[in-house]
């Protein structure tokens, strides 16, 4: 499994930072790719939001989303009976965590510089 970042440079909406796209490349799932995970800059000015697919149902009180990403339900915990699972609830965290980092890593590397055009050297001038 690999995942990629695909950054938002320029885009819309500016606050979107990267999309991000898990590849797999073993077993079941190998050639496919899950996509609708990004990276978003967080309002309080702290380390990036990351976001995972949702969806969203109605109640009474309104609208309301579950992510799609969560504890699978033959847990520790689903096994025991009880409706929360720490373990699995970690499991989730450390993914976005990871995501978050990994995303960090490449937003500090330095950007490419431009490549020349029309051959000339750098501080040149056609006359």
């Amino acid at each position: 499994m690999r995942v990629h970042y695909v950054l938002n440079h320029g885009g819309t909406p500016a606050s979107k930072l990267a999309d991000v796209e898990i590849h797999f490349e073993e077993g079941l799932l190998a050639g496919l790719k899950l996509v609708g995970c990004s990276v978003w800059r967080s309002k309080k000015g702290a380390a990036p939001t990351v976001l995972v697919p949702s969806r969203s149902y109605a109640t009474a009180a309104g609208v309301r989303y579950y992510e799609l990403l969560r504890p699978s339900a033959d847990g520790t915990a689903a096994a025991a009976g009880t409706v929360e699972d720490p373990a699995a609830k970690l499991a989730v965290r450390r993914f976005k965590e990871y995501v978050r980092e990994e995303y960090c890593k490449i937003a500090a590397l330095p950007e490419a510089p431009a490549p020349e055009r029309g051959g000339r050297k750098a501080g040149s001038s056609a006359r």
